[in-house]
């Protein structure tokens, strides 16, 4: 069966921000080889030590970046909405990465070979501008979750990763299992357990069968630490309008 390419005459302008704002032309070059694929939960798209072989930029959905341990033990570092794509590292000439790369919110989006989009990529231009911003974002965030992992207590360090999941994301409703943020915060379950138990009870959040709902913002940002506006105002210094 033939792959189905996704094509710029035939498509809207794709919702990924930096494909969004390519000029035509590098828009229409790269467009010849992006195929639309599904991004399930779960969804591995890189392991660790393994050939990144393609790029997915993100159109819907959320993907994750995890620090992993010889044991199995993870901790998220970074997470990429529309704004980005998966394949950072293959992008940048290094055919391996020694992070695990998941989707954490089912959605949709763009894949590419990565020899494609290096070789545009060396050329300047908007698109390595565009990278470059995209870098830079994933840097403060990641330094940032560095920071929060080890200087905060655990309820405002869930409180931060739900906002910033939920901004990623574009909505206010996250698929996620107790084990699943336990593994993301690099703390036990039982201890996330009880944060969430916290977050609930002062009408944060609702929590149900794996489905967190942000319920009140205004009172999830006041609980979250000082993380989370420092990594926001970035994306809305670097992102403006977004």
């Amino acid at each position: 069966m033939a792959i189905e390419r996704w094509h710029v005459a035939e498509k809207k302008v794709p919702q990924n921000l930096i494909l969004s704002r390519l000029p035509e032309g590098q828009l229409a070059t790269l467009g010849r080889f992006l195929v639309p694929v599904d991004l399930p939960l779960g969804m591995r798209l890189s392991e660790p030590h393994q050939p990144v072989e393609h790029a997915y930029f993100v159109l819907t959905g959320l993907i994750s970046t995890d620090a992993l341990t010889s044991s199995g033990e993870s901790v998220e570092v970074g997470v990429i909405g529309r704004e980005g794509f998966a394949g950072l590292a293959g992008l940048l000439g290094h055919p391996q990465m020694q992070h695990s790369v998941q989707v954490q919110g089912a959605g949709h989006g763009l894949r590419i070979r990565l020899s494609v989009l290096r070789e545009e990529f060396l050329k300047g231009g908007m698109l390595a501008t565009l990278v470059h911003d995209f870098i830079y974002l994933q840097t403060v965030q990641m330094s940032q979750s560095v920071l929060c992992n080890r200087l905060h207590a655990v309820e405002a360090r869930l409180a931060r990763w739900l906002l910033t999941s939920a901004d990623r994301s574009e909505s206010e409703l996250l698929m996620l299992t107790q084990e699943f943020l336990a593994q993301m915060l690099g703390s036990r379950r039982s201890t996330v357990t009880v944060a969430a138990g916290v977050l609930q009870r002062q009408g944060m959040i609702d929590y149900k069968r794996g489905k967190i709902h942000i319920a009140d913002r205004a009172k999830l940002e006041g609980a979250s630490c000082e993380c989370y506006q420092i990594v926001k105002s970035a994306y809305e210094r670097v992102l403006p309008g977004e």
